[in-house]
């Protein structure tokens, strides 16, 4: 099952990539991982402690353009319940192109079941910035 969970994450991957415009993504060196994880962690942590202000400095720009401190708020309670309330998160498949990146992330939140999201970002001098988490649902058999 881990396999097919795997198989498919990286399926979802490089069709997100495509998308994102970003075809040249390579697996993510310790070091950069080490960081595009580090922000993410970051932001993750400032929802669990209801610090919107500092959740929303891990945004890139294109996102505080397009959302106020307070809409963003709301945005995030509204269409991301388990980010904005999550306990931890376990990170998957990371790969970025040396200026963008995706990663795979599983969060967790008390009395849900783990939901899987893909995050994109974009580098900003030193620093990576988040500029857009989308859900990862499973393929259904369902018609």
């Amino acid at each position: 099952m881990k396999s097919c969970w795997l198989l498919f994450l990286a399926l979802l991957l490089c069709s997100g990539a495509r998308n994102f415009g970003a075809d040249d993504l390579k697996p993510s060196e310790v070091n950069t991982k080490t960081a595009l994880h580090a922000a993410i962690s970051g932001q993750l942590e400032a929802f669990r402690k209801d610090d919107y202000a500092a959740a929303y400095v891990f945004a890139a720009q294109a996102i505080k353009a397009k959302f106020a401190l307070e809409d963003f708020e709301r945005m995030v309670r509204a269409g991301f319940p388990a980010i904005a309330h999550s306990t931890s998160a376990k990170f998957g498949l990371t790969f970025d192109n040396g200026d963008e990146a995706v990663i795979n992330v599983r969060v967790f939140s008390e009395g849900r079941e783990p939901v899987d999201y893909q995050y994109t970002m974009h580098r900003d001098g030193e620093a990576w910035r988040i500029t857009g988490v989308t859900l990862l649902k499973e393929n259904s058999t369902e018609v």
